[in-house]
Parts: C-alpha cells; sequence; structure tokens
C-alpha cells in the first residue's frame, strides 16, 4: 500500500519513497484558521477585478474545500472506492460540478452548507475518502492509473509543482496527463493554498494566521503564497 506520514507535506523528489500526503493536516490547518472567527471575519471578501484571491470570503474557501475534497474522490476514484456497492451522495452530485455544468461552482450549496460545522463535516468526509484512497492503494497501482484532461493555463502553471506525475498529453493538444499519484498530490496541495489564502484574508483584516504552514506546492509561486497580488493564471482551457 502507499506509505503515509505525518510529516510527509510534499511529493518525494525520489520515486522509490512512494510516500503519500497526510491530508487531515488541511482539514486541521483550516479549522484552527477559523476558530473564533466572527460571522463578518468569516465573510470578509473583495469582488474587485485585481483582488481574484480575495473573491470568495474565509466561509467560502472552507466551503470549496469541502467541495473539492467530495468532488474530487466520487468523480477520479469512485471506482477503487465503491467497487461493489452504491456511491454515497452527501451532496447533490448533479449540482456540484466546475463551471456552467452545474447550479454551484466549485462551493457547496449555500442554501443547505453554510454554517463552520456543516462545512467542516462535509470536509472531513472528504479528506476520509482520500485518506482510503492512498492507505487502499499501492503506489504502483496510482501510478499505473493515468487520465488525460482538458488542460488550462491554471494546470498547465501549477503542474510545474510536481517533479513527476503529470504533463502535457503529447498525443491530444491542449491536454494535460496525470497518474493519480500526481492527482491526489494536486488535491492536497490545492486544499493547502486554500487554508494559505484564508491566513491572507485575515491578515488583511488585522488578523494574525495562527498556523505555520509549509511553503510547498502552489505554495511555491509567488501568486498563491501572497508575495503578489497579481492574479494567477486563468481557467480558460488551453488551445487544440
Amino acid at each position: 500500500m502507499a506509505s503515509t506520514s505525518r510529516d510527509i507535506v510534499e511529493m518525494p523528489a525520489d520515486p522509490s519513497i512512494g510516500a503519500m500526503p497526510h491530508y487531515r493536516h488541511v482539514l486541521d490547518w483550516a479549522q484552527q484558521e477559523t476558530d473564533g472567527l466572527t460571522h463578518r471575519q468569516l465573510d470578509f471578501d473583495n469582488s474587485a477585478p485585481d483582488k481574484e484571491w480575495m473573491w470568495w470570503s474565509p466561509r467560502r474557501q472552507v466551503s470549496h474545500m469541502a467541495w473539492d475534497a467530495l468532488i474530487f474522490p466520487w468523480r477520479r476514484c469512485s471506482d477503487l472506492l465503491w467497487p461493489d456497492e452504491a456511491v454515497p451522495a452527501p451532496i447533490d452530485w448533479r449540482h456540484h460540478h466546475l463551471g456552467s455544468g452545474g447550479a454551484y461552482d466549485r462551493v457547496l450549496d449555500e442554501n443547505v452548507f453554510w454554517e463552520l460545522p456543516e462545512l467542516y463535516e462535509k470536509l472531513e468526509l472528504g479528506v476520509s475518502w482520500l485518506e482510503r484512497v492512498v492507505t487502499e492503494q499501492s503506489i504502483d497501482q496510482l501510478r499505473s492509473n493515468v487520465k488525460s484532461v482538458r488542460g488550462t493555463y491554471f494546470w498547465r502553471y501549477v503542474i510545474g509543482t510536481l517533479p513527476r506525475g503529470a504533463g502535457p498529453d503529447p498525443d491530444r493538444a491542449g491536454f494535460i496527463r496525470y497518474d493519480l499519484e500526481g492527482s491526489l498530490w494536486m488535491v492536497f496541495y490545492e486544499l493547502l493554498t486554500h487554508v494559505r489564502t484564508i491566513q491572507r484574508l485575515k491578515s488583511a483584516q488585522g488578523l494574525t494566521p495562527v498556523v505555520e504552514l509549509p511553503r510547498v506546492g502552489y505554495l511555491r509561486l509567488p501568486e498563491y503564497w501572497g508575495e503578489t497580488d497579481a492574479n494567477g493564471p486563468s481557467m480558460e482551457r488551453l488551445p487544440d
């Protein structure tokens, strides 16, 4: 089985190590950063075009983390997690898709899931699914599970933080090929980046971040650590 450790927060450059991330870190860190915040502090945002990182409030950052932690295992790992049983439905899968394909774009249904305990319940469930994938599958199984997906400028940029497991698909222009090892590390980095954004939103309100986050994955990039307010590359699709 793939190995995990609380000390592992970055994809090892040496492929023989085969270690996977400790997903529960992002749950714990997000809870620590939002503990004790008032509703006003949780809902602080800025919709200015040049402040993209501030478009989602701390509350919506957590909602997106829960969305991501649920959607990825459902979409990419259902056959591994539930091969002989019905797929659970903690949210209405029909309405939670990326972009215009669903009623709720990258966050959970805010009419149902709004308070932090509800959001963290869903994030914890998603984390438990991710933990199952990385502990029940061998590293060789993860690496042999390969998908080609439509690429975006954003994905092309951030996959450069991986030492392996993702790159342009040589057979399909505009597509990116991931193995499941690389994809699962990218999910961890994605969730970690939203914890960092919560910290940045707190700092913008004069509040002090609580956790010393590791600068790994996306956080090595200036747009996502906060060395610049410049927007990162868009989610626009790469040309064919």
